[in-house]
C-alpha cells in the first residue's frame, strides 16, 4: 500500500539538507545503546483528575539523542499539547547514560516513590523490567487508540504473555531496521551487484581483493553490536522449519537448547565469515567509529548494521570513490526471505500508577495522531512504525531502507535473558577473533541458560 500524504499545519514543515535529512539519527539499538528516554509526569498527591485549567507538572527525563528541548519537532508536539490542555507544565531534563546505566537510573526512579507517569524505554529493556514487575499493561481501554494505530509487529510483551508492555512511536525516537551498507563505486570496480546470499558475499573475496578491501567489515571490537550477528543469520536457519520468534521463545523456555542444530549453525556461519575472509582483518578488535572510517576509506565494501549508523556515513569524509547504498541483509543457504530486525525505543507505563495517569494517556493519543506522527518524521527524520508517516522520509538512501520493514522481526536478542545476551556477545566475539569454535561457544551459553534456571533468575524458571 502506498503511502498518502496528509494536510499537515505548515509550523510542522521545514527544507532539510542532504546531511541534516539525517542528522539526529539514533545510536544503536541494543544493550541501551540507542538513546532512552523517560517521562516522569508528576500529577497532584491528592489524587486529582488532572481536569482542565489544574496545575499539572510533567516531567520528562531525556537520554542523550531526541531531546525536545533542542529538536524543535518534538518541542513541537509538547508544546502544542500544553497550549490545548491549560495547566499542563513540562520539565524537560536530560537524563545521562545509556545501557547499564540508563537502566540503573530509571529503576531508581521508579522504585523511589516518584510520581513517574511515563517511560520511554530501550525495547531490548523491556522484558527485564517485566520481570522485575515494573511495567504495567498497556491493554487498557484509554490506550486502545494508541494500540490501534500502531502495527501489531511493534507491539513487545513480556515473556510468555499477549499483554502489551510497549511500543515505539515517532516521538519516541522513531524505528530503526538493519541492512548491508555499501559503496556501490567500489563493488561496481570489483563488478560485482550487491550480495543477496551468503554465498555471494564469499564469492566476492578476491575481486574486492583486488582493489585492496575486503567485502565486509563489523565492529565486534564494541562487544555489544555482536549479538546483531546471531540476529542476523539465527531467525533464517530457524525460519525453515517455523517461526524463528516462537524459536527463540522455546529455547528461552528451555524446550530447545542453546547447543541445538540451529544454533550450532549460526555460531558455524558467523566462524565462517572469519575463515572465509569476507570480514576484514581485525574485525574483532574493530570499534563502531573505525568500522566506519575503513568503510570510507574503501578498506572494505559493505557493513551489516542499523539505519542509525546513516547519519554517520553521510557526514563522513570518504578518501575513495564513495557513492553510499543499502541492501537488505544477505539470506543463508535455504532462506527464503532476509529477516532484518526492528529496533526501538517505546513508550512503556510504570506499573504503579501515577496521578497524572490521565493526563499520560490523552498525551499518547494526541502524539500518535496521523498528523502529528507524521510532522515528526519530517522533522527529525526518523522511520515511524505508522507506515503512512514514512511519506516524510526525504533522503533517497534512507528510503531505500524503507521495503525493508515489511520482513523486519523484534530481534531476538530481545526475547533472551540480559545474561543470555551479554554471554552470546562474548562467544561471538571470540568466533570472529578466531579464538573459540562453535561447539565451545554454545556449551558456554547453555551453562549461563542452566545458571539461570537454578537461580530463578530464567524468564521461565
Amino acid at each position: 500500500m502506498e503511502p498518502v500524504r496528509g494536510v499537515v499545519d505548515s509550523r510542522w514543515r521545514r527544507a532539510h539538507s542532504r546531511r541534516d535529512v539525517l542528522k539526529l539519527g539514533a545510536v544503536v539499538a541494543l544493550s541501551g545503546v540507542v538513546s532512552p528516554l523517560i517521562a516522569a509526569c508528576a500529577g497532584p498527591r491528592d489524587g486529582a483528575s488532572g481536569a482542565t485549567g489544574s496545575s499539572d507538572a510533567i516531567t520528562v527525563l531525556v537520554g542523550s539523542g531526541a531531546d525536545p528541548n533542542s529538536e524543535e519537532a518534538l518541542k513541537n508536539v509538547y508544546d502544542d499539547f500544553a497550549t490545548q490542555n491549560p495547566g499542563v507544565e513540562w520539565d524537560i531534563r536530560l537524563l545521562p547514560g545509556g545501557g547499564p546505566e540508563w537502566d540503573r537510573r530509571a529503576r531508581a526512579a521508579i522504585t523511589s516513590g516518584e510520581d513517574v507517569g511515563l517511560v520511554m524505554i530501550n525495547g531490548q529493556q523491556v522484558r527485564g523490567w517485566v520481570r522485575d514487575g515494573l511495567l504495567a499493561d498497556l491493554g487498557g481501554a484509554d490506550m486502545s487508540t494508541v494500540l490501534g494505530r500502531v502495527p501489531e509487529q511493534y507491539h513487545l510483551s513480556g515473556p510468555g504473555e499477549s499483554t502489551v508492555r510497549a511500543l515505539p512511536l515517532a516521538i519516541t525516537g522513531g524505528v530503526h531496521t538493519t541492512g548491508i551498507y555499501y559503496n556501490r563505486a567500489l563493488l561496481d570496480a570489483a563488478g560485482l551487484e550487491p550480495p543477496r546470499t551468503f554465498a555471494d558475499l564469499r564469492a566476492a573475496v578476491e575481486p574486492l581483493a583486488a582493489h585492496g578491501a575486503a567485502p565486509l567489515v563489523h565492529c565486534s571490537g564494541d562487544v555489544v553490536f555482536n549479538q546483531m550477528l546471531i540476529t542476523w543469520v539465527l531467525p533464517m536457519i530457524a525460519e525453515r522449519a517455523g517461526d524463528p520468534v516462537q524459536f527463540a521463545e522455546s529455547t528461552v523456555r528451555g524446550e530447545i537448547r542453546y547447543d541445538s542444530p540451529e544454533w550450532i549453525e549460526a555460531f558455524e556461519t558467523i566462524a565462517e565469515l572469519t575463515t572465509s575472509r569476507v570480514l576484514l582483518e581485525g574485525s574483532a578488535a574493530t570499534d563502531y567509529a573505525t568500522m566506519q572510517q575503513l568503510l570510507l576509506q574503501g578498506r572494505a565494501a559493505m557493513t551489516y548494521n542499523g539505519s542509525w549508523l546513516m547519519p554517520e556515513l553521510l557526514s563522513g569524509s570518504p578518501t575513495v570513490d564513495f557513492d553510499l547504498h543499502v541492501a537488505p541483509p544477505p539470506m543463508v543457504e535455504g532462506a527464503e526471505r532476509s529477516r532484518p530486525i526492528l529496533a526501538w525505543t517505546g513508550i512503556g507505563l510504570p506499573a504503579e500508577a501515577g496521578a497524572s495517569r490521565e493526563r499520560v494517556h490523552a498525551f499518547l493519543e494526541y502524539a500518535s495522531r496521523p498528523e502529528v506522527d507524521m510532522a515528526v518524521v519530517e522533522g527529525i527524520q526518523q522511520y515511524s512504525p505508522i507506515r503512512e508517516s514514512n511519506v516524510g522520509i526525504d533522503d533517497e538512501v534512507a528510503q531505500e531502507f524503507l521495503p525493508m520493514f515489511d520482513d523486519a522481526i523484534t530481534p531476538l536478542d530481545w526475547l533472551w535473558e540480559p545474561e543470555i545476551t551479554a554471554e552470546l556477545d562474548s562467544q561471538v566475539q571470540g568466533l570472529v577473533r578466531g579464538d573459540t569454535d562453535p561447539a565451545t561457544a554454545a556449551a558456554a551459553v547453555v551453562a549461563v541458560a542452566d545458571d539461570l534456571r537454578a537461580s530463578g533468575r530464567s524468564y521461565y524458571p
